[in-house]
């Protein structure tokens, strides 16, 4: 059985976005976005646990931190340093 562990709702949100991470801009997709994190697609995936850079595009969001949380066949969770306020 799969415990839900997340605390905020997920909005569905679909933007290109740029991970910052390690020296390094990878191109990705986010998938959804709630106030304390992300599901982001990408090329390249991080590890568990790495600090990444987030920037997704046309929001006012530049470089949020973020950690690695999940990792999935299609793509990363990454929960935010800092809560979001919409």
């Amino acid at each position: 059985m799969d415990i839900e562990k997340r605390t905020s709702a997920r909005l569905a949100f679909h933007a290109k976005a740029c991970i910052h991470w390690n020296n390094q801009d990878v191109e990705g997709q986010v998938e959804n976005v709630s106030v304390d994190g992300a599901f982001v697609t990408a090329a390249f995936k991080m590890r568990i646990n790495d600090v990444v850079a987030l920037t997704i595009n046309d929001t006012p969001t530049v470089g949020i931190n973020a950690k690695v949380v999940r990792l999935t066949n299609t793509g990363m969770g990454l929960k935010f340093e800092k809560t979001l306020h919409f």
